[in-house]
Parts: C-alpha cells; structure tokens; sequence
C-alpha cells in the first residue's frame, strides 16, 4: 500500500469517527405493582417520545426498548426485560406514554383473578 493510500485511508477512518454518535445504554427505573385484575409497570424513560419506544412480549419475556431523541452528538438508549407469568395475558395490555412515564396495564387472565368463596352458616 502507497503512502497516499495509508494517509486516503486513515483520513477516511477519522472522518467516520468524528461523524459516531456517542451511545449510553441505561436500565430505567421500574415499578411494578399488582392488583386483582392486573399487573402494573411504571417506567422512567425521561426524553423518550412514543415513536422511539417499543415495547414487546416474546416467549413470556417483556422488552422494553427506547431510545431518547437528543441534538447534540450524544445517544441514549433504554433497554429492560421482565419475565411474565403465564397468567398474564399480555396480548390484551395497554400502554401510554406521559411525561417521560411509562405506564404499562397487563391484565391477568381470568383462571387467575382471585375467586371468592361464599360461607354458609350450619345450624
């Protein structure tokens, strides 16, 4: 390889280093509570608009995946994945997106949900 090459090249290869986007991967913030009739996900996903999030269930693993839209040369991506119960029926979830919250409703299938038993007084 010719001197001119070599320098073509490393000129080429800085050009494209100084055009990379720094990229930082966080875990958000998760909280996750359950009532009666479904499971609750509340997610900190600060920046992020509804087209950079994507929100999956595979196999019974819930993805989370996000990323937040900056200016600057800086990129921030979101990635978590919770294991679902097979009571949950995952299909029928709903998601909105506020603030930089996420709020995420699974409701349980119906073999799950509590059953009441009625008593009877014997005399």
């Amino acid at each position: 390889m010719s001197d001119k090459q070599m320098t073509t090249e490393e000129n080429g290869s800085l050009n494209k280093m100084a055009r990379a986007r720094s990229i930082y991967r966080q875990t958000p913030a998760v909280d996750i509570f359950e009532t009666s009739d479904e499971l609750v996900l509340l997610a900190d996903l600060p920046g992020v608009e509804e087209q950079g999030l994507q929100i999956e269930v595979s196999r019974g693993v819930l993805t989370l995946e996000a990323e937040k839209v900056s200016e600057g040369a800086v990129k921030t991506t979101y990635y978590r994945q919770f294991k679902l119960s097979e009571r949950i029926a995952a299909d029928a979830g709903e998601a909105a997106l506020k603030d930089g919250v996420l709020t995420l409703r699974l409701p349980k299938s119906a073999e799950a949900k509590p059953k009441k038993i009625a008593v009877k007084t014997l005399h």
